[in-house]
């Protein structure tokens, strides 16, 4: 028997090898602006950066026919246009009766030791509650530990099915780790914090924001960073226009207000962004959604690709987005007159397109196919995105407010990947998932 038990450890062993070598062999790389996996989306980021790497987990939306859904994938990046796909890390359970079956947003950070925490989301929306915090470690930030002894819920003082969305961070006056959550209290979205000395045993220490947009919209994927010298807060309106907005403090116990009217950087076709920074710089990290049957006439839906802005501050605190810039020195590049039409040739690489603009009563509109319009108006003071005939552009499918002066010369970045067209003029961005633009170029109109 034993040396049966032997012969069959010398056949087992080197598969178990083979096999371990071949997943790590797997290990793919992508090459885009706009990345996802081949045969999946990604949904509410959550960038990590550790010194040396962006590690960029999301909720992985796979789009199968299965109990559970929404496992954590890991994209890792130093330039945001090569990106190691690191694959799913961190598994939800596929049980009908698991408060696991969908993983929800969270956030990654390392303690002093160096091991990494993540701070999750459990739903189920046939349990009571729907949602609970949970923790998981891991020594190398790719292969985790489920600490179930850690989950907590909502106290009485929050909905129990609206608490979620984790946000964990070291704050060094305190001394203290900070856990910002998404929840409801008083009828309306607030923002909780919790504290902790040990990341595993937290204090609610009441509500840290609440929502000042004028309805009662939960503020999902709060995230909060230090940069330049003020404090930053953002967040995303769940039932409102679905934008990103932030808010400013010049101290953490401060207050945090509305720098900019418009106090978002982009449109309805960017949502759940997230701030992180390396100490120099400063990105915003979402999505641009798919659309219904991945057709340009259907409804945004949930996940899509993954989108980066990096973002310039002002004295103010006002925010402003631009490609980030280690991507612009990777992709293809070239200068155009905006003042002219002219059509932009369609090309399967990443590309972008530069130019500056002073402002006219006049209106730029980028066309890709017939019913696709991006225009920049510069009389309205907005830039918006159009699915319909040219001779009927009247509702936007997303829009986003800038002030222009006509004395005032602007930069122009128009980005092309695919099916995917960013601009960014005057502050602001606008990013826009047009089917269209697979195949097709980008004719530049003129009109009045």
């Amino acid at each position: 028997m034993k040396n049966k038990k032997y012969l069959l450890l010398l056949l087992i062993v080197p598969l178990l090898l083979g096999g371990m070598q071949l997943m790590k062999s797997e290990k793919s790389t992508i090459t885009a602006l706009y990345p996802r996996s081949p045969e999946s989306f990604v949904g509410d980021p959550m960038p990590y950066y550790n010194g040396k790497d962006f590690l960029i987990y999301y909720l992985e939306d796979q789009r199968l026919d299965t109990i559970g859904f929404h496992p954590f994938s890991l994209l890792r990046t130093r330039n945001f246009y090569q990106y190691v796909d690191e694959g799913e890390v961190l598994p939800y359970v596929n049980e009908e009766d698991s408060i696991e079956r969908a993983l929800g947003t969270g956030s990654i950070t390392q303690d002093k030791q160096g091991t990494y925490h993540a701070f999750y989301t459990g739903h189920n929306g046939s349990l009571t509650p729907k949602e609970q915090i949970m923790h998981a470690t891991s020594r190398d930030g790719v292969k985790w530990e489920k600490i179930e002894h850690d989950t907590f819920k909502a106290g009485p003082n929050y909905a129990a099915d609206d608490f979620r969305d984790p946000f964990v961070f070291w704050e060094e006056e305190s001394q203290e780790y900070w856990m910002l959550i998404t929840t409801r209290a008083n009828d309306t979205g607030v923002i909780a914090r919790y504290t902790s000395t040990d990341l595993s045993n937290w204090q609610d220490e009441g509500i840290f924001f609440s929502n000042d947009l004028g309805d009662d919209s939960n503020l999902e994927c709060p995230s909060l960073v230090h940069y330049q010298g003020k404090w930053y807060l953002a967040f995303s309106d769940q039932f409102g226009e679905r934008l990103v907005h932030y808010r400013v403090a010049d101290e953490i116990t401060g207050e945090f207000k509305r720098v900019d009217e418009s106090d978002y950087v982009d449109g309805a076709g960017f949502y759940a962004g997230r701030l992180e920074t390396d100490g120099e710089n400063l990105y915003l990290v979402g999505w641009i959604p798919t659309k219904d049957n991945h057709e340009d006439r259907g409804n945004y839906n949930w996940a899509g690709n993954l989108a980066v802005h990096q973002l310039r501050s002002n004295k103010a605190g006002i925010l402003s987005p631009t490609l980030p810039i280690a991507a612009t020195k990777k992709i293809k590049q070239e200068t155009i007159a905006l003042e002219q039409e002219q059509t932009l040739a369609f090309k399967e690489e990443s590309m972008l397109y530069q130019s500056t603009y002073s402002p006219t009563n006049k209106r730029i509109v980028l066309s890709v196919g017939d019913q696709n319009h991006v225009v920049l108006d510069f009389n309205q003071q907005t830039m918006a995105y159009y699915y319909d005939h040219f001779d009927n552009l009247e509702n936007s499918e997303s829009k986003t407010a800038i002030q222009f002066e006509e004395s005032d010369a602007y930069s122009v970045q128009i980005v092309k990947e695919k099916d995917i067209l960013v601009v960014y003029i005057g502050g602001k961005a606008l990013s826009n998932r047009i089917y269209a633009g697979a195949k097709e170029g980008i004719a530049i109109r003129i009109i009045d």
